[in-house]
């Protein structure tokens, strides 16, 4: 289906199922609705749908590639059968919320569950917001309030695991210290095992040492004493055979290297220390390892390892309340800036809601319901948070300090109720349409698209529903499903939704009507599927109405 819609007030007619909705289900996904496969024509793969909009510099922004020629935008949405989708602007592929962002403010599409959204009081705010201009104002509360909730949790969160770790770091700093005083070197228990085997048998080494030495120098016949005798001898006769000479040699080192040997034996069982005391000491202070080892080990190195852990979660700890310091700060700066906003978004909003009140007002007025009376009540917000600053307090919530409720009375004398539970469907739709028509005058969206805005009216409101849309348009393209022909006869522009069958498959399409075309649909919405002469008669009485010349 491809279709241009003209400036000004464009109205799409058509039986029920007819097709009327495709146009506006593709409308809404082109503009970055939810997407689903099920929306995918049986048999195929995948669902395309382009959108090409004329605009005007106001709703350049940096997220949207727009360059500064461009006064024409094309928007394109892919939908596949496995539920993904792509989006593009201009052929620039974006984010599904950048496409939205620039949809709404391309489009103000007023669907018919949008009825509803009257029906729901935390929907009334944001109509009010709307009007007086407050979004960006609303806006920067929810992130303020979002702001404060999040760091508040945080530090409800950071004080609880501070809490939990003082008593860890108590513990921590008791085992530290016990480490640290121990001043225990790196294989220090492997030396004092080798220090207590050594002084365990200190006698049988220091005898060891001096016999040794004895035998190989000191005593009578030593080792040294016969190879220097001998050493003498093979001198003596190398001098009459220089064959000997370098055995000669040989002999001297030989008894040299004996003679340092018996001296490093006697110097050994000189060092050697028979001290029971000493020994007691080292035994005592590897015990002492040996604990430490048995509560932080089982080896040496996992007993420095744990101080290390212990040190940095220490460590952590004292960041942790440096973080919960400066998180107490950002609150301190987050929570007046929190409430003086509130404060000032409540007073404009109050100062805007009987303007709103006033104009919906008089827009109902022209559309037949002269007596009825809109009253826009705001309360405390009761399900925020208490926020309390330079003597005063208010409870906010992510939609600021108010609760906004719209009280709704249909006839004089009548005290207004909660809309959401008296108005009619008729009345509802009335309403919906005269805060459309309120909002319209603060909003610059320039396409504005109804699909059954007048359920539940006919005849004279029918036609006073017809000539709000009608003069709405002068400012900006409208267009509107309908079922009235009270309304799709006032204007040229007229589409009829048609459903065909061609070889085996339905196929959805939208007929721009000329003006015989035109008598005969609106008569058909009059009379039914026959065309009496009547209903022609009224179709071209409807036709002649002024505003009717396109």
């Amino acid at each position: 289906m491809t279709v241009q819609f003209p400036g000004g007030l464009t109205v799409i007619t058509g039986e029920t199922g007819a097709g009327k909705s495709i146009v506006i289900d593709a409308l809404e996904l082109v503009l970055g609705a939810r997407a689903s496969a099920e929306m995918i024509r049986a048999g195929s793969d995948e669902l395309e749908v382009s959108g090409v909009f004329t605009h005007d510099a106001s709703i350049r922004d940096e997220e949207f590639p727009i360059g500064e020629d461009d006064d024409v935008l094309i928007l394109r949405r892919e939908v596949r059968a496995d539920g993904s989708s792509r989006c593009f602007v201009n052929d620039q592929p974006v984010t599904l919320k950048s496409l939205k962002k620039l949809g709404d403010r391309l489009v103000d599409l007023h669907g018919q569950h949008d009825h509803q959204s009257l029906l729901m009081v935390t929907d009334h705010v944001r109509f009010l917001d709307g009007y007086g201009g407050l979004g960006e104002r609303a806006e920067a509360v929810g992130r303020l309030f979002h702001e404060y909730v999040t760091v508040r949790a945080s530090i409800a969160r950071m004080k609880e695991r501070i809490e939990n770790s003082r008593r860890d770091r108590d513990l921590y700093r008791f085992q530290s210290d016990e480490i640290d005083n121990a001043n225990i070197l790196p294989n220090e228990d492997e030396e004092l095992e080798q220090s207590i085997r050594r002084l365990s048998r200190a006698t049988e080494l220091k005898e060891l040492g001096w016999r040794a030495f004895q035998v190989l120098s000191d005593a009578e016949g030593s080792v040294e004493e016969v190879l220097g005798s001998l050493a003498g001898s093979v001198g003596e006769l190398a001098q009459s055979d220089s064959g000997l000479a370098p055995l000669a040699e040989r002999m001297e080192e030989l008894t040299g290297g004996v003679s340092e040997l018996a001296g490093d034996f006697r110097r050994y069982a000189d060092a050697i220390e028979d001290d029971p005391a000493t020994l007691a000491e080292i035994e005592e202070r590897l015990a002492f390892i040996e604990r430490l080892k048995k509560k932080y080990g089982p080896r040496l190195d996992d007993v420095f390892a744990f101080r290390e852990k212990i040190g940095k979660e220490t460590v952590e700890i004292e960041e942790l309340e440096h973080e919960l310091k400066a998180l107490e700060s950002t609150l301190g700066t987050v929570g007046p800036n929190l409430f003086r906003c509130a404060r000032e978004l409540s007073a404009k909003r109050r100062k805007a809601s009987p303007e709103l009140a006033r104009e919906v007002e008089a827009h109902l007025a022209e559309l037949g319901m002269s007596g009825a009376k809109l009253v826009i009540e705001i309360g405390k917000n009761e399900g925020g948070i208490e926020l309390a600053f330079e003597g005063a307090q208010i409870t906010v919530g992510k939609e600021g300090a108010d609760r906004v409720e719209f009280m709704f009375s249909a006839n004089p004398g009548v005290p207004p109720r909660p809309l959401v539970k008296i108005a009619s469907g008729g009345e509802v739709s009335r309403v919906m349409l005269a805060l459309k028509l309120a909002l319209s005058s603060v909003d610059s969206v320039p396409t504005m698209v109804f699909d059954e805005i007048d359920v539940g009216v006919s005849g004279r409101v029918a036609e006073a529903v017809g000539n709000k849309l009608l003069k709405l348009s002068g400012k900006r393209q409208v267009v509107v499903i309908t079922h009235l022909p009270q309304i799709a006869g006032k204007t040229v522009s007229h589409f009829s939704a048609r459903k065909t069958v061609e070889k085996g498959m339905t196929q959805a399409s939208l007929v721009a009507l000329d003006e015989n075309m035109r008598q005969k649909e609106l008569a058909a919405m009059l009379s039914g599927e026959k065309l009496t002469d009547t209903a022609l008669a009224h179709a071209r009485e409807l036709m002649k109405k002024p505003g009717n010349d396109g």
